[in-house]
């Protein structure tokens, strides 16, 4: 095992406990050069321009030297567990820390602190911003700066941060993260920010945290008493709500008609765990294996060359997975609470992959032979259901289409009536 040494930031820092390890190693290395004697490392590579594979050579040398001799140290800057290096000889050694004192002066985390590489952290990257956060591994400006646009989306631009480089620590706020004169060993510290009234950005956490506090049994009287059913009619005008904004291209709505969407999802898995149903991990457990198991061009054997292809493999796994063995089955999977054109829609492609006759022309046929004999009362639906057959089997979306026409109609029959000529508008349709 590789016994990592922090020996804090200058003369006086190290430990009892560091020392008699550094004193009983055979060997003992460490990055750049102490105020005691150690194997320089940087040194020994001065070809190597990059840190990441810097950090690579590091590790290699010293879980080589433990192999050799059985007991080698580390020697690093800081607590110890900020080293990029660090991270690397734990991917392939076993690795033991000696806390040595932050380089956090004053700051240092609790133990619930979790670290990440500046390398590992992407825009898709869940932080939970409610638990101090170390960032280490900040070898260069252009990584502090893709590190600091994450993490200005999750803190906002003005958050306060501890920046470590070689010897030298200055808090900063997150958008000075890559204005920085040197980046020597960079990492940075980020408090937990336990308060949610101080934040200026909030995640997921946050979002399941208000919930739980709003249902919580001193919570909000009207949130605690809701039930599936009472809050069932929410999800839809919601969903409604959220498609508008998407048809009218105004994206400050959809950014928060999503937002209500997002939170019927999260409220329900909130009543489902309060009332021992299932809990919201099992929600996503589920929806992540579906992505994965029906997506088998992306994450199996197949090989999709276009969007009909993925889709038909996607069709084949979910034929798979719900063990469909009819088209009964596969109708009485549609939901009642549909829209009605959306159902016929639905219905009349599974019926047409089923083998039924219904194509173009003999949905026409039929449309024409309906027509001839005259439409009424008892056959309007029938005519319906005919109507939407054929923009189905034309490539439309008969609901998305009809409600466009629908609202184009309002608009015409609006100005008609302000212009006094309404017969003249009718004869658009």
């Amino acid at each position: 095992m590789i016994t990592v040494v922090g020996v804090g930031l200058e003369k006086g820092d190290l430990t009892q406990k560091g020392k008699k390890a550094v004193k009983e190693a055979a060997c003992v290395f460490s990055r750049v050069k102490l105020w005691f004697k150690t194997e320089v490392l940087a040194d020994k590579f001065p070809e190597v321009s990059d840190y990441a594979a810097l950090d690579a050579l590091i590790a290699n040398e010293v879980v080589a030297a433990e192999k050799k001799y059985g007991n080698a140290v580390y020697c690093a800057l800081g607590d110890g567990f900020t080293d990029s290096a660090v991270a690397e000889m734990a991917k392939i050694s076993s690795v033991n820390v000696i806390a040595g004192v932050s380089e956090y002066r004053g700051r240092t985390p609790d133990s619930e602190a979790v670290f990440y590489s500046a390398y590992d952290i992407s825009a898709d990257t869940l932080i939970d911003t409610r638990i101090p956060l170390i960032v280490y591994g900040i070898d260069d400006k252009l990584i502090a700066g893709n590190l600091k646009l994450v993490l200005m989306d999750r803190y906002g631009d003005e958050a306060e941060a501890v920046f470590s480089s070689g010897k030298q620590q200055s808090v900063i706020r997150l958008y000075e993260l890559d204005r920085m004169k040197s980046y020597k060993g960079g990492a940075l510290f980020l408090s937990g920010q336990r308060s949610l009234t101080a934040k200026s950005r909030y995640g997921l956490s946050d979002l399941m945290e208000v919930m739980s506090r709003l249902t919580a049994p001193d919570g909000c009287p009207w949130d605690k008493a809701q039930t599936h059913e009472s809050i069932r009619i929410n999800m839809l005008e919601e969903a409604y709500e959220a498609v508008d904004a998407i048809d009218k291209k105004d994206l400050d709505n959809l950014r928060e008609e999503l937002g209500d969407v997002l939170l019927q999802a999260i409220f329900h898995c909130n009543i489902s765990e309060r009332t021992g149903e299932f809990t919201l991990c099992d929600t996503v457990s589920e929806l992540v294996n579906k992505l994965v198991t029906r997506h088998t061009h992306i994450f199996g054997e197949n090989k999709a060359s276009d969007a009909d292809s993925a889709l038909g493999f996607w069709e084949q796994a979910k034929a798979k997975e719900k063990s469909y063995d009819s088209l009964s089955g596969q109708l009485d999977r549609l939901p009642d609470s549909f829209p009605a054109l959306l159902k016929a829609a639905k219905a009349y492609k599974k019926s047409v992959k089923a083998g039924a006759d219904l194509s173009k022309d003999a949905v026409l046929s039929r449309i024409n032979a309906m027509l001839n004999k005259g439409v009424d009362k008892e056959n309007a639906g029938g005519f319906l259901l005919l109507a939407d057959f054929l923009a189905t089997a034309c490539g439309a979306d008969g609901e998305a289409e009809l409600n466009k026409r629908a609202t184009e109609f309002i608009r015409d029959m609006k100005e008609a009536e302000a212009a006094g000529e309404l017969n003249r508008a009718s004869e658009k349709l």
